[in-house]
């Protein structure tokens, strides 16, 4: 096992990333009647699994790092960071595969380099909290990986395109060639999808039978594409048998609140209720990215599942308005987080890098909120430094407001823009100092600046990012607040503040 400084560093800066720490536990885990948000901001393609009275999950982490966060919870309302599978910087991480074999904890999931080459991995811990292996690369290709064991305890790789690999004793190896053993339920040529799809799938053994839940449509696209069909086998190999009312889950309006519902997972709770983990993007907020989510399932007479509508919500989620640097888990875009960034509670330090966010990964933080505001001291130890926050999509897609000694400068869509500010911003004593504001509002940011933290002046430029999300612009990613460091030396950050409005 390799026990990473950087998980140890992590795992000492988690405190409340959704702002819940301290609530008492739940003496009774209560059940969702209709559709319910588990994490607010950018949680796709959740995996769950339940270890006595705890839950645990992790989701793909795509160019962010950290990756692979793994998050707690006895009551399935309040969710806590615990570790973090991957502190170093493995490429583009998809949906990943979270399955506990034998007391010991694994985590699947399918990466891609820079050069677009896609390959499935895995990486082991004894316990949640890691420390995790290095990742051992499985040498197969495909998408979305779902760990699957028989009666007789055999371990497969089921991917996406129906793929049944089977595995080595440890797991840790593929030992044969795969057999397909289920190609998907047809969609009816009248509905919007965005494609056929096939991925996602996840087996649960439920009494006799193995159901198999799989994602179609597309993750994307028309907000009725994406969809969750189910279908049930005796055994592993098959043959399957798709059941008659699919989809079991399924937008089928534009006008309801969550849209591209899919990718879904069953998990049963202690007193033996199941739940249905799935991903959605929430009308009017595609920004956010797809949000984890869950609903109440149950097994009828037909011997199949259903959704439910029991009377009974989860608990509330205890979220703070105001949140501070030790409120977050910190993330990097496209690089390690370690080369660059260190976190404490009271200052983020930072490297320069380049000359805008276009070619310096900003440090980025998770949001799920409509309207929020965040603002911070930076401070600069060199000449040829600059700083700022931003509203980040992408290297080419962002929007922000920094400065430099002299100068603001504002960030957008890859490029610098320079503007003469209403206060001094000089060089001295060995460092430049500015207060910067940037408020998103349903979408639309405004940026705002102070040479004390108190008397604020409004930049004169706004930007509407509303468009910033995958079917605009791809890579699945999400607008995230964050902080940028350009040119040589350090920047410091202190008094950071995220305010939800």
């Amino acid at each position: 096992m390799k026990t990473s400084f950087y998980t140890l560093l992590l795992a000492a800066l988690f405190t409340a990333c959704t702002g819940n720490e301290g609530q008492k536990e739940q003496d009774k885990t209560t059940l969702p009647s209709t559709t319910i948000r588990l994490l607010e901001g950018d949680m796709p393609d959740p995996s769950v699994v339940r270890v006595n009275d705890t839950y645990y999950m992790v989701h793909s982490s795509f160019i962010y790092n950290p990756g692979l966060i793994v998050y707690n919870s006895k009551n399935l309302a309040d969710w806590t960071p615990c570790s973090a599978a991957l502190p170093e910087y493995n490429g583009d991480i998809w949906a990943p595969d979270l399955c506990v074999y034998n007391n010991r904890f694994y985590i699947y999931f399918p990466t891609r380099n820079e050069k677009g080459e896609k390959t499935n991995m895995v990486t082991w811990a004894d316990s949640p909290e890691g420390p995790w292996s290095t990742p051992i690369d499985l040498k197969v290709g495909g998408i979305d990986p779902e760990h699957v064991t028989d009666d007789e305890g055999n371990r497969y790789l089921l991917l996406s395109s129906g793929d049944l690999h089977p595995l080595s004793k440890d797991g840790l190896s593929i030992t044969a060639k795969p057999t397909i053993i289920y190609k998907g339920w047809e969609i009816p040529e009248e509905w919007d999808i965005e494609s056929f799809s096939l991925e996602g799938l996840n087996v649960k053994k439920i009494g006799e039978w193995y159901y198999l839940l799989a994602a179609e449509g597309g993750t994307a696209g028309p907000p009725t594409g994406h969809m969750v069909i189910q279908a049930r086998s005796k055994k592993i190999q098959g043959p399957w048998e798709n059941a008659p009312q699919n989809p079991l889950l399924r937008t089928l309006s534009p006008e309801e609140t969550w849209w591209s519902q899919g990718h879904g997972s069953i998990v049963d709770t202690p007193d033996g209720k199941l739940l249905l983990f799935f991903h959605g993007y929430e009308k009017g907020f595609l920004t956010l990215g797809r949000q984890t989510l869950v609903r109440e399932v149950t097994i009828g007479k037909d011997k199949w599942l259903h959704l439910t509508n029991q009377p009974a919500p989860l608990p509330t989620p205890q979220r703070p308005k105001q949140r501070h640097i030790k409120d977050f888990v910190w993330q990097a875009a496209g690089e390690n987080f370690s080369t660059r960034f260190h976190v404490s509670p009271e200052q983020i330090t930072l490297q320069g890098k380049g000359n805008s966010p276009q070619d310096a990964s900003p440090l980025l933080a998770r949001a799920g909120d409509h309207s929020y505001k965040i603002e911070a001291c930076l401070e600069l130890n060199n000449e040829k430094a600059s700083a700022g926050l931003v509203m980040y999509y992408n290297k080419d897609m962002h929007f922000g407001l920094g400065f430099r000694p002299g100068e603001l400068l504002r960030y957008r869509r890859g490029a610098v823009h320079r503007n003469q500010p209403k206060v001094e911003i000089k060089f001295k004593d060995g460092k430049c100092r500015l207060w910067i504001r940037l408020q998103n509002v349903n979408n639309i940011i405004s940026g705002w600046y102070s040479s004390d933290g108190k008397t604020w002046h409004k930049y004169p430029w706004g930007f509407d990012m509303q468009g910033y999300h995958h079917n605009t612009l791809g890579e699945f990613l999400s607008v995230r607040p964050g902080i940028y460091a350009g040119g040589e030396g350090e920047v410091y950050v202190t008094n950071f503040t995220y305010q939800a409005l």
